[in-house]
């Protein structure tokens, strides 16, 4: 039986900004905190490239250039949440997964690595602890139960979230997502899901598949009809976004497809998968990704509350691409004397 974590505050360090004027009653307490910027960089066939340093990244924060640290990614242990949708349409992926546990075991590596397995369908429906050794929940992985008609992608989201707020703030916090793209009958708004990611630095990798291809092909296994259904590929490709416009824009698209958009708003990927060996493949792919980014951290120059855009490129390499967080949140509370 999977034991059901309840959500928990975001624990947050404060430093005191006091009125200069003597006379406010107000003060006010804004984050000061190390902010996490996971980067993968790859050449033009899109292989890691290695060997670089501090000094060969530009990160901007609201346009302003940042002082940027390099830590040592191996010395960081991995807390990753599997977020899996059981509900509605992924039951007719199930067949998928019958391998799903050994290649998110070869993703976790040995422990101090850790991983917790999340189904949700129209709510989270539990999780369990946190494990360095996957092999226990096997048949949950690759046999789960279906679910209902639901797939509240922000509401699992942001309980996943919450379990990683929980972690040592020195681990890597990342989420695996397996779902269709569009939320169904979340609670949870997307903007409290981009503020929560940003606050946490949490990566989120997605792995989707599309309902209607679904369906195409379940249409393609019964009797013929007058009117065949047309085959129109696999629909298996990555999707990286670049945070350009405003935040009301950002959060409009992930209504549209929150899987693919949450991903790159938190320098993950997202990847669709049509097959059992699409699904494998991906995996892979994420967990090498996962393994070999560098981590850049910073701390703001400029900590305004609330949504900051941020930007990473490097000094010399032109035919290199990087891939990073987008954004992160900084809070702000008010507290009365």
């Amino acid at each position: 039986m999977l034991r059901t974590f309840t959500s928990v505050a975001l624990l947050v360090s404060a430093a005191p900004l006091v009125a200069q004027n003597g006379t406010s009653d107000t003060v006010l307490h804004t984050t000061s905190r190390l902010v996490i910027v996971p980067a993968l960089v790859q050449n033009s066939t899109q292989e890691i490239f290695y060997s670089l340093h501090a000094n060969d990244f530009l990160l901007w924060d609201k346009g302003i250039p940042q002082k940027v640290t390099l830590d040592e990614t191996s010395n960081q242990p991995l807390s990753l949440v599997v977020l899996m949708q059981t509900g509605g349409a992924a039951v007719r992926e199930f067949d998928k997964y019958i391998s799903l546990e050994t290649m998110l075991a070869a993703m976790l590596g040995n422990a101090p690595n850790q991983v917790a397995i999340v189904n949700f369908d129209s709510k989270p429906e539990a999780a369990s602890p946190f494990t360095s050794d996957i092999a226990q929940w096997t048949d949950a992985i690759n046999h789960p139960d279906p679910g209902d008609s639901g797939a509240a992608i922000n509401d699992a989201l942001k309980f996943a979230l919450n379990l990683l707020a929980q972690q040592p703030a020195n681990h890597r916090r990342v989420i695996l997502l397996i779902s269709q793209p569009q939320d169904a009958g979340s609670k949870t708004t997307a903007k409290e899901i981009t503020r929560i990611t940003g606050e946490t630095n949490t990566t989120i990798y997605s792995l989707t598949f599309t309902p209607q291809m679904t369906r195409l092909k379940d249409a393609l296994k019964e009797p013929a009809h007058s009117n065949a259904p047309l085959n129109v590929g696999n629909g298996s490709y990555v999707a990286y976004f670049n945070l350009a416009e405003p935040l009301n824009m950002l959060l409009d698209a992930m209504r549209k497809d929150v899987s693919t958009e949450v991903a790159a708003l938190s320098g993950g990927e997202a990847i669709r998968f049509g097959s059992r060996n699409e699904l494998d493949a991906s995996v892979a792919r994420i967990g090498n990704h996962i393994r070999n980014r560098y981590t850049l951290s910073f701390r703001p120059s400029a900590p305004d509350p609330g949504f900051h855009p941020i930007r990473v490129s490097l000094i010399g390499y032109p035919s290199l691409t990087v891939t990073a967080r987008n954004s992160y949140w900084l809070s702000v509370q008010d507290e009365q004397k």
